[in-house]
This record gives structure tokens, sequence and C-alpha cells, in this order.
């Protein structure tokens, strides 16, 4: 038999009195009374029995100071995604290509690329029975869990967990991967190899630099392609040619000899000719000199900006990818705590310990059928001037209140509940009556009840739902 070593109040916050289950009770008749708009007996008929059963939890710590619970009924499941697969992680040694310097560059930028979409990085993702939504979960069930307290009595019956030690285990497990630093740590080991190889290559780049030369002159000549233009062989014996007709051409003259001189004349003509021919093409070639060094210098600039310009790119690459490793970081962080916001109550354990939330079970007979009414714990609202109604169903309430009223009244379970029922019944309690309108009367001392409907819950309603005919 299941035996919670905790149990919530039926009620919240907790109003301090002597007889907890008298305010229990009290808390269920006033809100029948609200929902049946003043006929509790009208609609549902004569009270016979009341009861009270434990619907199982149990509470596992997380750390310290935290405990997230499982239904263990199995009345909910989650899906839930929790450690990063390392599998699927990017990875250094297989993303970076070191061919040469661009390959180097452009595999780094898409490989930070890939860690900067950390927030798409592929979780383990299980289904984990007993384990509740966090929708559900954050509003009414937290509520209850914080005012969690020992059993005030002992006459109630508990249901038998479905959910098994063992399968508690294996979700605590799966839990306990939200909580893992495997994947940061290896992204932080990624990162250092990340960085290690733009260190290298940043050295390697920079020795590229600094055995660079800068002179284009000395640049050409090392390469080979520093040929200086030398005048041709031809030149020299055209010139001593033309010299040699100018003497001749002179001599002529001397003669005044008009023909051979104009013979001559053209001559030497077409040998300078020649000449000219010659010193144009040595000029060319050395303009050709020229534009080579001009190309020579500017190839070195570019080379050597591009050489800047890389280290400048991998440095800012370099950064880009200890901000994604920090953003990746700062999420696992942000996950964890918001599952400990989301799905955990403070509460100091260092083991497994059984959790039962109160559910009150009233059997109403009327022309002869017997009708059951369960009631799961409620909450009440801040007192207010305004309020009609001093209750208030939380996200989470009215799903968990159907789920097991379903099963209490379900064919499958009827003969065994109703034994219960009868076996722990609860209305023949010494005193109980007067204990109900005790707390009523503190119902209106603390503003939960106005005067009007303080006196038609205690002295009609309660008076005709006690009464034994």
């Amino acid at each position: 038999m299941f035996t919670p070593d905790f149990v919530t109040p039926f009620f919240s916050p907790v109003i301090e009195e002597q007889n907890p289950l008298a305010m229990d009770l009290t808390i269920a008749i006033v809100k029948l009374y609200f929902q049946t708009k003043g006929g509790i007996e009208r609609k549902k008929g004569d009270l016979n029995n009341i009861a009270i059963s434990y619907w199982p939890f149990y509470l596992v710590p997380i750390n310290t100071n935290n405990a997230y619970f499982i239904e263990a009924k199995s009345l909910y499941s989650d899906r839930v995604k929790t450690r990063v697969n390392n599998v699927k992680l990017p990875n250094v040694t297989q993303d970076v290509d070191e061919a040469s310097i661009d390959s180097f560059v452009k595999s780094i930028d898409k490989y930070v690329g890939k860690v900067e979409g950390f927030s798409n990085f592929e979780r383990d993702e299980k289904k984990l029975d007993g384990f509740i939504p966090a929708a559900s979960f954050s509003n009414y069930f937290q509520s209850l869990l914080r005012t969690i307290r020992q059993p005030y009595m002992d006459s109630s019956f508990s249901l038998d967990p479905t959910v098994s030690e063992n399968a508690v285990n294996y979700t605590h497990q799966e839990v306990l991967k939200l909580f893992d630093d495997g994947p940061i740590d290896q992204m932080k080991s990624q990162q250092e190899q990340f960085e290690s190889l733009c260190d290298k290559w940043i050295a390697k780049i920079e020795n590229f630099m600094g055995d660079q030369i800068q002179d284009a002159v000395d640049s050409l000549k090392k390469k080979g392609d520093w040929l200086w233009p030398r005048p041709s062989d031809a030149l020299d014996q055209t010139i001593d040619k033309l010299q040699d007709q100018l003497k001749i051409l002179r001599t002529k003259g001397e003669e005044e000899n008009v023909k051979e001189s104009i013979m001559d004349a053209d001559l030497a003509s077409n040998t300078s000719a020649d000449i000219n021919r010659m010193l144009d093409d040595y000029k060319r070639n050395l303009r050709n000199l020229d534009d080579k060094v001009r190309e020579e210098t500017i190839s070195i600039d570019e080379k050597r900006k591009g050489w800047q310009d890389s280290i400048t790119t991998i440095r800012a690459i370099e950064e880009r990818m200890q901000r994604a490793v920090r953003g990746f970081e700062d999420q696992e962080h942000t996950i964890r705590s918001k599952f400990l916001e989301d799905r955990t109550i403070s509460f100091k354990t260092e083991k497994v310990v059984a959790c039962g939330i109160p559910v009150l079970l009233l059997n109403f007979s009327r022309k002869g059928k017997m009708e059951t009414t369960v009631m799961a714990p409620v909450i009440l609202e801040e007192v207010s001037a305004f309020h009609k109604n001093p209750f208030k169903e939380p996200k989470g309430f009215s799903d968990f209140e159907k789920s097991v009223t379903d099963w209490f009244l379900g064919k499958q379970n009827e003969y065994e509940v109703q034994k219960s029922i009868k076996q722990q019944d609860l209305f023949s309690m010494p005193n109980l009556v007067i204990d109900v309108s005790n707390c009523i009367d503190k119902l209106l001392d603390l503003g939960y009840l106005d005067k009007k409907k303080h006196g038609a819950i205690r002295d009609d309603e309660v008076h005709n739902l006690f009464r034994k005919e």
C-alpha cells in the first residue's frame, strides 16, 4: 500500500486550524455551495459518506534545495528534450579545411556559423511517464506543493502507484541529462582546438609576411624575372656602318659629285632608320620591364593586404566563436534555470519521497441512487471586497480534477473505491459538524465569506448535509 511521507493541503494558502480535516471538508462544502448556486442538498442529495484518498506522487531531488515530482498514476506524460546530442555537435577536425589560406578562412567561417546555430542543436528527446507538462505544472501543482506537510490523519486510503520505481529512476536519469556539462565541455574543447588552429595559421601568415620581399626589383630578381634589356650587337655594327657612310658622304661632298653624294646620303639615311628601329626596340623592352616592376609592386601590395585581411578575418571569426560558445553555455544554464523555475519546488531531500494530493470523495444519495462527487484541492483567492467566489482554478486544475474524477468513477474501479470509502468513512466522526461550523465562522472572519453566504452555508447546508435520516 502506498503510504505518503508528505501530503499537500486541500486548500492553499494553509489556514492554521486545530482540525485540518474539518477545514478541508469545509472548503469542499463552500466550493460546492458556489458550484450549485446555493443548493447542495437540492442538487446533489443527502450526504452519506465522506472519505479522503491520496493521489500518489514522487518528489525527486534534483539538487540540494529543489525537487521535481512525478505523478505516479500515469495520468500525465511529456516529451522532454534534454541533453544536446554530442555526436551531432560541430567538429573542428571534420569541418576545417587547411589546404590553403582561403580554404581555411572559408571553412572556419562556415564552421562557426554552425556553432552560432546552437539553439537548433539536436537534443535527446524522450517520452517520460508521470512527467507533468510544464504548462500544467507551473500554476496549480506548484501552488499546492509550496505548502506540503506531514499527513494529518490516518483515516484515508491511498492509491498504489502504476509508475514503478524503475520508471522513476529512468525518468530521473533522463532529467539529469539536462544538467550534464558534457556538451558544454565538448564545445569548450572544440573552441580550444579552433583557437589553436587559428593561432597556427596567423603565425604562418605572419611568417609569410616576414619573408616577403617588398622591393619589386629584388622580388623579380629572386624569381628570375629581372631581365635587363641589352641593345642588339647589330646596333654597334650599324652605327659603325653609318659612321663609315658619313665619312664617304663628306668625301663625296668635297669632290662635289652630286649623283654619288645622293646615293651615299640615301644609304646613310637607311642605315640611320635601322638604328632608330633598334633603339625603339630597346626602349620598348625597357618599358616592358618598367611595367613588370609596377605589376610586381601591385602584386606585392595585394598579397600583403590579403594576408593582413586574412589575419583580421581569422581574429574576427575567433571572436564570433567565443561569443557562440558563451551563448551556448548561457542557453544551457537558462534551460536549466527554467526547468528549476517551472518544474520544481523548494524542497530539501536526499532521496525520492512519496507525496500525496488529497482527493475528497463525497457520496450523495438521491431518490435511491448514489452518486460520488470527487473534489481536488482548491486554491483560495486573495481576500477582496470585490470577489463573488473565493476560489480560483489555475491552469492545470480542471484537467487534473477531471482526470482523477474519471479514474475514481470508472467502472473498473467503482467496486474498490466504494468499498474503501465505506471502510474509511469519516461522516460519523465526533464533533465533525461543530468543527465544520467553526471553520465556516473562521472563513467569515478572514473575509472569504460575507454574512449572507456564511449564514446560508452554516445554518442551512451544513445542518441538512450532516443530518442522518
